[in-house]
């Protein structure tokens, strides 16, 4: 809508119209805690999860140091980085702790593979193959 006559400095704006206001009642939509695609995404990390770690049976910590049982499920190529949620591959059991910490991205996570730069452009599996074997390749005089 163009304006007819120009601002004057100083000037009230006046209303020459009134509002238009309908006569039934405003229908109120609560909003969405999640959206439909994020649950759709939700649904299907927690059907994986079930598929690797059947009968709520809790593993161990992926952190080769920590015993404790895994609370979380860690992504190693984030969702920012564009590393799918719901991918097995890019699923690591990990203590509450370690998952923190992960998130605060320490240089061990990146040695370990446990955490992945986004411009890695190695697919998923031979990530993960990668992870477990250096993993697996621990020593106990490497903790941090």
């Amino acid at each position: 809508m163009k304006r007819r006559a120009r601002l004057e400095p100083g000037k009230l704006l006046v209303r020459r119209t009134e509002l238009k206001r309908g006569d039934c009642q405003m229908k109120r939509t609560p909003l969405r805690s999640v959206s439909a695609k994020r649950a759709a995404e939700n649904r299907r990390r927690r059907e994986m999860k079930n598929e690797l770690w059947p009968d709520g049976i809790r593993p161990r910590c992926v952190v080769p140091w920590c015993a404790h049982l895994a609370d979380d499920i860690h992504e190693p190529l984030t969702r920012a980085r564009g590393g799918p949620i719901d991918h097995p591959d890019n699923s690591e059991p990990c203590c509450r702790d370690h998952n923190g910490e992960l998130t605060r991205e320490p240089e061990w996570g990146y040695r370990y593979d446990l955490l992945i730069h986004s411009y890695d452009q190695r697919p998923l599996a031979q990530q993960a193959a990668d992870r477990r074997a250096k993993l697996a390749a621990w020593a106990p005089r490497e903790a941090a």
